[in-house]
């Protein structure tokens, strides 16, 4: 589609569901971008032709999610695209997802001109019953999952969006609002999305448009109704570090602070529970509370 690049970020994926990815969304745009942090170099072998039409930009080893996607929109924004649909390695796209989130960009921004990215509601494509995760709405300092929408286009304004499947006006990073390397990994879309928020920009889920997405390195467990997403300790690192930078950040809104910490507790405790290597999750847990409280940020310290 004119004007819309589509940016994957890789490392170390599943090359089947990656060349898969790639060969959806190479029929769907008018720009495509890996970018890869690491072992994503034999996509769509299979399909030379294919693998030609992708725009392939390798970096120094692992410089993590933030990095990557600041990449891909330079060379995104350098080669004339307004939008970019931002994907990580381990999503489904159908093959009428761009056409259609760019239709819900369209309403969003016709209702909302401060409208700055939408997004797909999405369920974990591994699990047998497809159960859709809520988007999350804060009204009077109060934080509501949302699953029903009465715009009949299936609107709901979000306080954040998850990176995959992200349908983003190109004119917050132009003007600066570009995403934080050094959270390396997670929450490195929540901290865009409350960064671009409190520059006065919005943000809306589309419950009418579904994507099917890999949250984690396994299906997560189900604890007290609640999903806990099982992690290397490296990932419970970044995961703990980057929960307390954000909870420490002034843009980061206060209920979401409140939000956030009550819940790293609960998970430190299910994550001694259900985490393989408890030891060294533990110590990893544990350093990265602590660099997050030095704001210690970057790769692993």
């Amino acid at each position: 589609m004119n004007s819309i690049a589509a940016v994957v970020v890789g490392y170390n994926p599943d090359i089947k569901i990656l060349s898969d990815l790639l060969a959806s969304l190479v029929q769907q745009v008018e720009f495509l971008v890996l970018v890869d942090n690491g072992g994503s170099e034999s996509y769509l072998e299979e399909n030379p032709e294919l693998r030609r039409r992708v725009r392939y930009i390798v970096l120094n080893g692992n410089e993590g999610l933030g990095a990557a996607l600041n990449v891909g929109f330079k060379f995104s924004i350098d080669a004339g695209m307004r939008h970019v649909v931002t994907f990580d390695q381990d999503s489904h796209a159908a093959p009428d997802l761009i056409s259609r989130l760019h239709q819900a960009m369209q309403h969003a921004t016709h209702k909302d001109p401060q409208c700055i990215a939408v997004s797909p509601v999405f369920f974990d494509r591994r699990e047998g019953k497809k159960i859709n995760f809520p988007f999350y709405s804060s009204v009077d300092n109060k934080i509501k999952p949302v699953f029903t929408s009465d715009d009949e286009h299936g609107l709901v304004e979000a306080d954040a969006l998850i990176t995959s499947g992200m349908f983003v006006n190109t004119r917050a990073w132009v003007e600066g609002i570009r995403y934080d390397e050094g959270m390396f990994v997670d929450f490195t879309d929540t901290e865009w999305c409350f960064r671009v928020r409190g520059r006065g920009y919005s943000l809306y889920g589309c419950l009418n448009v579904e994507m099917g997405h890999a949250l984690s390195d396994a299906p997560p467990v189900k604890f007290f109704d609640l999903s806990f997403f099982r992690y290397s300790p490296i990932r419970r690192y970044f995961f703990f570090r980057n929960t307390v930078a954000v909870c420490r950040m002034s843009h980061t809104p206060a209920c979401w602070k409140k939000r956030m910490l009550c819940a790293l507790v609960l998970r430190f405790l299910v994550n001694l529970l259900i985490d393989k290597q408890k030891l060294l999750s533990l110590k990893m847990m544990l350093r990265g509370i602590c660099h997050g409280w030095q704001k210690k940020l970057g790769g692993v310290r």
